[in-house]
């Protein structure tokens, strides 16, 4: 009986050490879990209503709300706080892209972000990938998501076009610490090159036509070129812009604005406009002479008046080229290498700003000289020179 009691005893124990090794493990795995994220700083899991306090007080910085649900979740209903911390949509797909995941970062580097979705989970998806790659900033996850935040009784909206005025789009458009917006400008070409919106790279306005959005093949490419991204669109008076956004809406994956008032409203608010001009012909430097097959460095060096980024086009010379290339800051040198085969060659470059303006050419003429071979023998010079010493040799 006492043996029986024993080996009872020693089986209790063996299972409570079990136990107390599994629940160890746990709370082992829960204590890094949390340490891992207090050292970290990769992701913090956020009540709805701190979200909330944190989305309606820039006082505390800007942080930027990414509702990563699909389209037919997003449209019906979001959550609704005020700009410049209002949400912006992006979907979980695509930041599970390995191709379009480096565009998000990029586009939202400066910025802390708070993800959410309808109930927690494709959210925390989401701040995963994103705390397993090199982005600097604060990540946050919404627990309990859109549909906790119901509960709580907190503010929604539609999830559509955000009409915005234009001193807001001057406000996003000149800072990068709620990510980067894109001013797209539906006038006629006339009315561009007339003059137009002044926001500094990389939030300055690109020229997209209106009537490139009524061409379904153009809708399509603009819709893939921007996909996932900020558009800010606008016009003379705020009609023509509405249009372009509505032609896009069905299309578009991303976070849309329409500018109220247009061009109009932002120079009567005083805001910068301005013209643009081609940058200078770069400027070339490099070996005009040397061997042919030999790798040789060239520097490239342009600048814009307006220190408007570049591309460059280097044209060889030898049926080779570059095609564009950059972006590169104004006044920036860029080091290309290039061989050459032997003979004489006229490199070409010319510089493009961002906004199409193209420079003049720019040229350098090289020389790649045949090298010529000694194709003499040393022997037969000295028996030809001394031809008594060829006859006492016996040859």
């Amino acid at each position: 009986m006492k043996k029986k009691i024993t080996t009872v005893f020693i089986i209790g124990l063996m299972l409570v050490a079990t136990g107390i090794s599994v629940s160890a493990n746990i709370n082992e795995y829960k204590t890094k879990d949390i340490e891992y994220q207090k050292t970290r700083g990769e992701i913090i899991n956020i009540t709805v209503q701190e979200a909330f306090d944190m989305l309606t007080n820039t006082g505390d910085g800007i942080q930027v709300p990414i509702d990563v649900r699909r389209r037919d979740e997003w449209r019906p209903q979001r959550i609704d706080t005020p700009i410049p911390e209002h949400p912006r949509w992006y979907l979980l797909d695509l930041i599970q892209n390995e191709s379009i995941l480096p565009k998000f970062l990029n586009q939202y580097a400066q910025c802390d972000i708070i993800f959410y979705c309808k109930a927690g989970g494709r959210s925390y998806k989401a701040a995963k990938i994103v705390a397993n790659t090199s982005f600097a900033g604060t990540i946050y996850n919404m627990l309990g998501g859109i549909t906790e935040w119901n509960n709580q009784g907190l503010p929604t909206a539609p999830g559509g076009i955000y009409n915005i005025t234009v001193n807001e789009v001057y406000d996003l458009c000149t800072n990068l610490v709620d990510g980067i917006q894109n001013p797209i400008d539906v006038r006629y070409d006339y009315e561009w090159y007339s003059g137009f919106i002044d926001t500094p790279w990389p939030e300055c306005p690109i020229w997209y036509c209106l009537d490139l959005f009524k061409d379904p093949e153009n809708n399509t490419r603009f819709c893939n070129e921007f996909i996932g991204q900020e558009v800010i669109m606008y016009c003379k008076g705020g009609y023509r812009s509405l249009v372009a956004s509505y032609l896009i809406y069905e299309n578009f994956t991303g976070t849309q604005y329409n500018m109220l008032g247009g061009i109009t409203a932002w120079t009567a608010a005083g805001l910068p406009i301005r013209n643009n001009t081609a940058p200078d012909a770069p400027d070339i430097d490099g070996p005009a002479k040397g061997k042919p097959d030999v790798d040789y460095d060239f520097e490239f060096t342009t600048n814009d008046a307006e220190n408007d980024v570049v591309e460059i086009f280097i044209d060889w010379g030898d049926g080779e080229d570059t095609g564009w290339i950059g972006w590169y800051g104004s006044g920036e040198t860029v080091i290309i290498n290039h061989t050459h085969a032997k003979g004489t060659f006229t490199i070409t470059a010319q510089a493009r700003d961002f906004y199409g303006n193209i420079s003049e050419l720019s040229e350098l003429n090289i020389k790649r000289p045949r090298i010529k071979a000694l194709n003499f023998n040393i022997i037969e010079w000295l028996f030809e020179r001394f031809a008594a010493l060829k006859q006492l040799l016996g040859l």
